[in-house]
Protein backbone atom coordinates (compact mmCIF):
# COMPACT_ATOMS: atom_id res chain seq x y z
CA UNK A 1 0.00 0.00 0.00
CA UNK A 2 2.85 2.40 0.76
CA UNK A 3 4.10 2.01 -2.83
CA UNK A 4 0.75 3.32 -4.05
CA UNK A 5 0.96 6.26 -1.67
CA UNK A 6 4.45 7.21 -2.82
CA UNK A 7 3.47 6.97 -6.48
CA UNK A 8 0.50 9.20 -5.84
CA UNK A 9 2.72 11.73 -4.11
CA UNK A 10 4.93 12.01 -7.16
CA UNK A 11 1.90 12.61 -9.37
CA UNK A 12 0.11 15.25 -7.31
CA UNK A 13 1.66 18.53 -6.25
CA UNK A 14 0.11 19.02 -2.82
CA UNK A 15 0.44 15.66 -1.07
CA UNK A 16 2.75 14.89 1.84
CA UNK A 17 5.45 12.27 2.19
CA UNK A 18 4.40 11.79 5.76
CA UNK A 19 5.41 8.22 6.61
CA UNK A 20 8.52 6.09 6.22
CA UNK A 21 8.74 3.29 3.69
CA UNK A 22 7.23 -0.03 4.77
CA UNK A 23 9.31 -2.81 6.19
CA UNK A 24 10.44 -5.39 3.66
CA UNK A 25 13.47 -7.43 2.66
CA UNK A 26 16.72 -6.00 4.00
CA UNK A 27 18.45 -3.75 1.50
CA UNK A 28 22.16 -4.15 0.75
CA UNK A 29 24.56 -1.74 2.44
CA UNK A 30 25.61 1.44 0.64
CA UNK A 31 29.32 2.18 0.46
CA UNK A 32 30.73 5.52 1.53
CA UNK A 33 31.06 6.77 -2.06
CA UNK A 34 27.38 6.11 -2.78
CA UNK A 35 26.27 7.82 0.41
CA UNK A 36 28.48 10.82 -0.26
CA UNK A 37 27.20 11.14 -3.82
CA UNK A 38 23.55 10.95 -2.69
CA UNK A 39 24.10 13.71 -0.12
CA UNK A 40 25.93 15.84 -2.70
CA UNK A 41 23.13 15.39 -5.26
CA UNK A 42 20.48 16.18 -2.66
CA UNK A 43 22.29 19.41 -1.77
CA UNK A 44 22.50 20.36 -5.46
CA UNK A 45 18.82 19.63 -6.11
CA UNK A 46 17.85 21.71 -3.09
CA UNK A 47 19.98 24.66 -4.19
CA UNK A 48 18.54 24.50 -7.70
CA UNK A 49 14.90 23.82 -6.92
CA UNK A 50 13.79 24.51 -3.33
CA UNK A 51 11.39 27.44 -2.98
CA UNK A 52 13.54 28.94 -0.21
CA UNK A 53 17.15 28.54 -1.49
CA UNK A 54 18.58 30.65 1.33
CA UNK A 55 17.56 27.96 3.83
CA UNK A 56 19.58 25.23 2.13
CA UNK A 57 22.53 26.98 0.46
CA UNK A 58 24.99 25.87 3.17
CA UNK A 59 23.34 22.56 4.06
CA UNK A 60 25.70 20.10 2.35
CA UNK A 61 28.09 19.61 5.30
CA UNK A 62 25.19 18.58 7.54
CA UNK A 63 23.86 16.23 4.87
CA UNK A 64 27.29 14.68 4.42
CA UNK A 65 27.67 14.18 8.16
CA UNK A 66 24.27 12.45 8.30
CA UNK A 67 25.15 10.28 5.30
CA UNK A 68 28.36 9.13 6.97
CA UNK A 69 26.33 7.59 9.81
CA UNK A 70 23.98 5.65 7.49
CA UNK A 71 24.39 2.06 6.43
CA UNK A 72 21.77 1.33 3.77
CA UNK A 73 19.13 3.19 1.74
CA UNK A 74 16.40 3.26 4.43
CA UNK A 75 18.73 4.59 7.11
CA UNK A 76 20.19 7.13 4.67
CA UNK A 77 16.70 8.35 3.76
CA UNK A 78 15.78 8.64 7.42
CA UNK A 79 18.91 10.56 8.39
CA UNK A 80 18.76 12.94 5.42
CA UNK A 81 15.08 13.59 6.08
CA UNK A 82 15.85 14.35 9.72
CA UNK A 83 18.37 17.02 8.68
CA UNK A 84 15.85 18.56 6.29
CA UNK A 85 13.12 18.61 8.92
CA UNK A 86 15.38 20.14 11.56
CA UNK A 87 16.78 22.88 9.33
CA UNK A 88 13.77 23.84 7.17
CA UNK A 89 10.74 22.73 9.24
CA UNK A 90 9.07 22.07 5.87
CA UNK A 91 6.53 19.28 6.17
CA UNK A 92 6.61 18.43 2.46
CA UNK A 93 10.39 18.09 2.18
CA UNK A 94 11.43 14.46 2.59
CA UNK A 95 13.72 11.74 1.22
CA UNK A 96 12.26 8.27 0.65
CA UNK A 97 13.37 4.91 -0.67
CA UNK A 98 12.23 4.32 -4.24
CA UNK A 99 14.67 2.09 -6.14
CA UNK A 100 15.16 2.78 -9.82
CA UNK A 101 13.86 -0.15 -11.87
CA UNK A 102 13.21 -0.73 -15.59
CA UNK A 103 9.51 -0.22 -16.30
CA UNK A 104 8.84 1.01 -12.78
CA UNK A 105 7.24 4.28 -13.85
CA UNK A 106 4.69 2.54 -16.07
CA UNK A 107 3.86 -0.04 -13.41
CA UNK A 108 3.50 2.60 -10.71
CA UNK A 109 1.26 4.74 -12.93
CA UNK A 110 -1.07 1.79 -13.44
CA UNK A 111 -0.96 0.96 -9.74
CA UNK A 112 -1.67 4.56 -8.82
CA UNK A 113 -4.60 4.77 -11.24
CA UNK A 114 -6.11 1.66 -9.68
CA UNK A 115 -5.56 3.08 -6.20
CA UNK A 116 -7.43 6.25 -7.11
CA UNK A 117 -10.26 4.24 -8.68
CA UNK A 118 -10.51 1.92 -5.68
CA UNK A 119 -10.75 4.96 -3.41
CA UNK A 120 -13.54 6.39 -5.60
CA UNK A 121 -11.28 9.37 -6.37
CA UNK A 122 -11.51 10.56 -2.79
CA UNK A 123 -15.30 10.64 -2.44
CA UNK A 124 -16.00 8.14 0.33
CA UNK A 125 -19.39 9.27 1.65
CA UNK A 126 -22.30 11.27 0.25
CA UNK A 127 -25.40 11.46 2.43
CA UNK A 128 -28.51 13.47 3.18
CA UNK A 129 -28.72 13.80 6.97
CA UNK A 130 -31.75 14.57 9.12
CA UNK A 131 -32.95 18.15 8.71
CA UNK A 132 -31.94 18.11 5.03
CA UNK A 133 -28.24 18.61 5.78
CA UNK A 134 -25.84 17.34 3.13
CA UNK A 135 -22.62 15.48 3.88
CA UNK A 136 -19.63 15.05 1.57
CA UNK A 137 -16.64 13.14 2.94
CA UNK A 138 -13.39 13.44 0.96
CA UNK A 139 -10.29 11.39 1.80
CA UNK A 140 -8.13 12.97 -0.91
CA UNK A 141 -8.22 15.50 -3.74
CA UNK A 142 -7.55 13.03 -6.54
CA UNK A 143 -6.38 14.26 -9.98
CA UNK A 144 -9.02 16.58 -11.37
CA UNK A 145 -9.54 14.76 -14.65
CA UNK A 146 -10.63 11.57 -12.89
CA UNK A 147 -12.16 13.13 -9.79
CA UNK A 148 -14.26 15.69 -11.66
CA UNK A 149 -17.13 13.38 -12.75
CA UNK A 150 -17.34 11.79 -9.28
CA UNK A 151 -17.45 15.17 -7.53
CA UNK A 152 -20.08 16.35 -10.03
CA UNK A 153 -22.21 13.30 -9.24
CA UNK A 154 -21.83 13.89 -5.50
CA UNK A 155 -22.74 17.56 -5.75
CA UNK A 156 -25.78 16.67 -7.87
CA UNK A 157 -27.01 14.36 -5.10
CA UNK A 158 -26.46 17.13 -2.55
CA UNK A 159 -27.91 19.95 -4.65
CA UNK A 160 -31.25 20.11 -2.83
CA UNK A 161 -29.96 20.15 0.72
CA UNK A 162 -30.24 23.31 2.84
CA UNK A 163 -26.72 23.19 4.32
CA UNK A 164 -23.58 21.22 3.57
CA UNK A 165 -20.88 19.56 5.71
CA UNK A 166 -17.59 18.77 3.95
CA UNK A 167 -15.55 16.31 6.02
CA UNK A 168 -11.78 16.61 5.46
CA UNK A 169 -10.70 15.07 8.75
CA UNK A 170 -8.86 12.19 7.07
CA UNK A 171 -7.79 14.04 3.94
CA UNK A 172 -4.05 14.09 3.24
CA UNK A 173 -4.07 16.35 0.19
CA UNK A 174 -3.79 16.00 -3.56
CA UNK A 175 -4.39 18.13 -6.63
CA UNK A 176 -4.92 21.91 -6.24
CA UNK A 177 -6.96 21.88 -9.45
CA UNK A 178 -9.45 19.59 -7.72
CA UNK A 179 -9.55 22.03 -4.81
CA UNK A 180 -10.59 24.75 -7.26
CA UNK A 181 -13.14 22.44 -8.88
CA UNK A 182 -14.92 21.65 -5.60
CA UNK A 183 -14.81 25.30 -4.56
CA UNK A 184 -16.42 26.22 -7.88
CA UNK A 185 -19.67 24.59 -6.78
CA UNK A 186 -19.82 26.84 -3.71
CA UNK A 187 -19.56 30.27 -5.34
CA UNK A 188 -21.99 32.04 -7.68
CA UNK A 189 -19.33 33.75 -9.78
CA UNK A 190 -15.61 33.29 -10.52
CA UNK A 191 -13.69 33.85 -7.29
CA UNK A 192 -9.93 33.97 -6.80
CA UNK A 193 -8.70 31.34 -4.38
CA UNK A 194 -5.17 30.56 -3.11
CA UNK A 195 -2.36 31.22 -5.59
CA UNK A 196 0.95 29.38 -5.98
CA UNK A 197 4.25 31.22 -6.33
CA UNK A 198 6.76 29.00 -8.16
CA UNK A 199 10.50 29.48 -7.77
CA UNK A 200 11.18 28.91 -11.48
CA UNK A 201 10.83 32.31 -13.08
CA UNK A 202 9.24 33.67 -9.90
CA UNK A 203 5.96 32.77 -11.61
CA UNK A 204 2.62 33.39 -9.91
CA UNK A 205 -0.06 30.85 -10.77
CA UNK A 206 -3.53 32.17 -9.96
CA UNK A 207 -6.30 29.77 -8.98
CA UNK A 208 -9.91 30.74 -9.67
CA UNK A 209 -13.24 29.01 -9.38
CA UNK A 210 -14.79 28.08 -12.72
CA UNK A 211 -17.54 30.04 -14.39
CA UNK A 212 -19.24 26.75 -15.28
CA UNK A 213 -19.56 23.43 -13.48
CA UNK A 214 -20.94 20.04 -14.44
CA UNK A 215 -24.40 19.68 -12.95
CA UNK A 216 -26.10 22.10 -10.56
CA UNK A 217 -24.12 24.72 -8.67
CA UNK A 218 -24.62 24.71 -4.89
CA UNK A 219 -24.12 28.46 -4.74
CA UNK A 220 -22.96 30.67 -1.92
CA UNK A 221 -26.16 31.45 -0.03
CA UNK A 222 -26.50 28.16 1.83
CA UNK A 223 -24.25 27.49 4.85
CA UNK A 224 -21.20 25.25 4.48
CA UNK A 225 -19.14 23.67 7.27
CA UNK A 226 -15.66 22.15 6.79
CA UNK A 227 -14.39 19.56 9.29
CA UNK A 228 -10.66 19.29 10.04
CA UNK A 229 -8.24 17.41 12.26
CA UNK A 230 -4.54 17.74 13.08
CA UNK A 231 -3.62 15.43 10.18
CA UNK A 232 -5.66 17.30 7.57
CA UNK A 233 -2.86 18.24 5.19
CA UNK A 234 -1.72 20.10 2.10
CA UNK A 235 -4.47 20.44 -0.55
CA UNK A 236 -7.10 19.79 2.13
CA UNK A 237 -5.61 22.72 4.04
CA UNK A 238 -5.66 24.75 0.83
CA UNK A 239 -9.43 24.18 0.59
CA UNK A 240 -10.03 24.89 4.29
CA UNK A 241 -7.89 28.04 4.27
CA UNK A 242 -9.52 29.35 1.11
CA UNK A 243 -13.08 28.73 2.29
CA UNK A 244 -12.36 30.38 5.62
CA UNK A 245 -10.50 33.36 4.14
CA UNK A 246 -13.29 33.97 1.60
CA UNK A 247 -15.90 33.72 4.38
CA UNK A 248 -17.61 30.92 2.49
CA UNK A 249 -17.45 28.18 5.12
CA UNK A 250 -17.20 27.70 8.86
CA UNK A 251 -14.23 25.51 9.80
CA UNK A 252 -14.82 23.15 12.73
CA UNK A 253 -12.42 20.75 14.43
CA UNK A 254 -8.68 20.84 15.03
CA UNK A 255 -5.85 23.01 13.71
CA UNK A 256 -4.48 21.33 10.59
CA UNK A 257 -1.00 19.93 9.98
CA UNK A 258 0.61 22.96 8.32
CA UNK A 259 1.97 22.03 4.87
CA UNK A 260 1.63 24.74 2.20
CA UNK A 261 4.53 24.12 -0.20
CA UNK A 262 3.75 22.25 -3.45
CA UNK A 263 6.49 20.54 -5.39
CA UNK A 264 7.60 17.37 -7.14
CA UNK A 265 9.78 14.30 -6.75
CA UNK A 266 13.41 14.17 -7.94
CA UNK A 267 15.93 11.34 -7.98
CA UNK A 268 19.12 11.74 -5.95
CA UNK A 269 20.47 8.18 -6.28
CA UNK A 270 19.46 4.82 -7.79
CA UNK A 271 17.78 4.04 -4.45
CA UNK A 272 16.39 7.40 -3.27
CA UNK A 273 13.96 10.11 -4.30
CA UNK A 274 13.34 13.48 -2.66
CA UNK A 275 10.13 15.49 -2.70
CA UNK A 276 11.17 19.13 -3.02
CA UNK A 277 8.72 22.01 -2.63
CA UNK A 278 9.31 24.18 -5.67
CA UNK A 279 6.55 26.65 -4.86
CA UNK A 280 4.54 28.08 -2.01
CA UNK A 281 0.84 28.71 -1.60
CA UNK A 282 -0.07 32.34 -1.02
CA UNK A 283 -3.31 34.20 -0.37
CA UNK A 284 -3.37 37.24 -2.63
CA UNK A 285 -5.41 39.16 -0.02
CA UNK A 286 -2.94 39.09 2.87
CA UNK A 287 0.10 37.32 1.40
CA UNK A 288 -0.11 34.56 4.01
CA UNK A 289 -0.55 30.80 4.08
CA UNK A 290 -0.73 27.97 6.61
CA UNK A 291 2.83 26.59 6.43
CA UNK A 292 4.08 25.46 9.83
CA UNK A 293 1.04 26.71 11.71
CA UNK A 294 -1.93 25.03 10.06
CA UNK A 295 -5.42 26.33 9.46
CA UNK A 296 -7.02 27.44 12.72
CA UNK A 297 -10.69 26.41 12.93
CA UNK A 298 -13.45 28.91 13.62
CA UNK A 299 -14.70 26.51 16.30
CA UNK A 300 -11.97 24.42 17.92
CA UNK A 301 -13.14 21.02 19.19
CA UNK A 302 -11.62 17.52 19.17
CA UNK A 303 -11.95 15.97 15.72
CA UNK A 304 -14.31 13.30 17.03
CA UNK A 305 -16.79 16.01 18.09
CA UNK A 306 -16.63 18.12 14.92
CA UNK A 307 -19.32 16.28 12.98
CA UNK A 308 -21.98 16.57 15.68
CA UNK A 309 -21.16 20.23 16.29
CA UNK A 310 -21.45 20.98 12.57
CA UNK A 311 -24.85 19.30 12.45
CA UNK A 312 -26.02 21.27 15.45
CA UNK A 313 -24.77 24.57 14.09
CA UNK A 314 -26.41 23.95 10.72
CA UNK A 315 -29.75 23.05 12.26
CA UNK A 316 -29.67 26.01 14.64
CA UNK A 317 -28.84 28.35 11.78
CA UNK A 318 -31.67 27.06 9.59
CA UNK A 319 -34.39 26.79 12.23
CA UNK A 320 -35.12 30.49 13.01
CA UNK A 321 -35.75 31.35 9.35
CA UNK A 322 -37.85 28.29 8.51
CA UNK A 323 -41.58 29.09 8.14
CA UNK A 324 -42.86 25.87 6.59
CA UNK A 325 -44.44 23.78 9.41
CA UNK A 326 -43.33 20.42 8.05
CA UNK A 327 -39.73 21.52 7.45
CA UNK A 328 -39.58 23.36 10.78
CA UNK A 329 -40.73 20.22 12.55
CA UNK A 330 -38.06 18.22 10.76
CA UNK A 331 -35.37 20.59 11.96
CA UNK A 332 -36.65 20.45 15.53
CA UNK A 333 -36.74 16.65 15.51
CA UNK A 334 -33.21 16.50 14.08
CA UNK A 335 -31.96 18.77 16.87
CA UNK A 336 -33.74 16.68 19.48
CA UNK A 337 -32.16 13.52 18.04
CA UNK A 338 -28.70 15.02 18.57
CA UNK A 339 -29.49 15.44 22.26
CA UNK A 340 -30.88 11.91 22.67
CA UNK A 341 -28.59 9.50 24.57
CA UNK A 342 -26.79 7.00 22.39
CA UNK A 343 -28.33 3.55 22.26
CA UNK A 344 -26.25 0.77 23.85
Amino acid sequence: MKTLVLAALLATSLTAWSQPAPEGPAMPPLDAAARTQAARELARQLRDRYIFPERVKDLEPQLQAAAADATDAPSLAEKLSAVLAETTHDKHLRVDVMPEMPGRAKAEAAEMAESFRYGNYGVTRVERLRGNIGLLELRQFAPVRQAGPVIAAAMTLLANTDALIIDLRRNGGGDPETVALLASYLFDKPTRLIDIRWRAGNRLEQHWTSAKVAGPRYGQRRPVYVLTEHETFSAAEDFSYGMKARHRATVIGETTAGGAHPGDGFRISPELMVFIPTGRSVDFVDGGNWEGKGVTPDHAVPAAEAFTLAQRMALEQLLPAEKHPMKKGGLERALKALDAPAKP
